[in-house]
């Protein structure tokens, strides 16, 4: 049976079609989109954020495999940053050296004045296979406002209210650099409870700077 060229060319398309949709290549590619929605549906869900308080706890329980990487220029560190963090600019995280310092195993926690920034360098360590990240939510701003002069709630308020507000009075002096942490007041009436690592949808958005 003779083929004409015009059914002849349309067969020779049907494989390439074929060719392509059971590529490894094309998965790989497809895979890779899909990864990045997801990245990007996290940024925009805020459930990559975590809590001022809930780091606080970490360092104070001296938390294992808890690196506090702040992104904000070496200046602004020097006058202040949170207690054991350590300062890799955002222009220099993923330098080989700077990312010899973040352990690919443990968990990360970013911080810059506000969110995004720190957003931004979240998106880059998610990319190069950092698994464990969060964006400290509200950044250092929020960070100083809620422990050097924690707001008293006003009535009606709840519990978890309560407890915040006490907790932010406890160890606002640690996390603050004016005390070691291991001087923070146990005895401080605050509601015990175990952080769990995992992502958080965020009620309340909170940004004050970059």
């Amino acid at each position: 049976m003779r083929i004409s060229s015009r059914n002849l060319g349309f067969g020779i398309m049907f494989l390439l079609g074929l060719i392509l949709a059971f590529s490894p290549v094309d998965k790989m590619n497809i895979s890779k989109v899909a990864d990045r929605e997801l990245l990007l549906s996290q940024l925009h869900s805020q459930s990559n954020y975590i809590e001022a308080e809930d780091v606080a706890h970490w360092i104070i329980d001296k938390e294992p495999g808890v690196l506090i990487v702040d992104i904000r220029p070496a200046g602004d560190y020097r006058k202040y940053h949170i207690p054991g963090s350590i300062n890799i600019p955002l222009e220099k995280l993923l330098e080989k050296s700077s990312l010899e310092l973040m352990d690919p195993s443990g968990t990360l926690v970013l911080a810059s004045n506000g969110n995004t920034k720190a957003s931004q360098a979240w998106l880059l360590l998610k990319e190069k296979g950092y698994d464990d990240v969060y964006v400290l939510h509200g950044g250092m701003n929020h960070w100083v406002k809620a422990f050097s002069a924690p707001q008293k709630p006003v009535e009606p308020y709840t519990d978890d209210e309560v407890f915040r507000y006490q907790f932010r009075l406890a160890a606002g002096p640690a996390m603050m650099g004016t005390a070691r942490a291991a001087t923070v007041n146990r005895e401080a009436p605050v509601k015990p409870r175990t952080i769990k690592r995992k992502r958080r949808s965020v009620k309340k958005k909170v940004d004050e700077g970059c």
